[in-house]
């Protein structure tokens, strides 16, 4: 797979702190799963998942 993590710096729309964005391509089979963690403790809150989008 490919990965890369980038920061989202905050916005008027969306004051606060900035976002990180981590992007997955070029992995198969479809299915994964991408997990947050600081240090061991892994993060569940403000967390948001997209759907898998299909190459094209």
């Amino acid at each position: 797979p490919n990965v890369s993590i980038s920061l989202v710096p905050p916005s008027s729309s969306q004051p606060g702190p900035g976002r990180l964005l981590c992007s997955v391509m070029d992995f198969y089979p479809a299915a994964i799963q991408v997990r947050w963690f600081q240090g061991q403790q892994e993060l569940s809150e403000h967390v948001v998942a997209t759907d898998v989008v299909p190459n094209g």
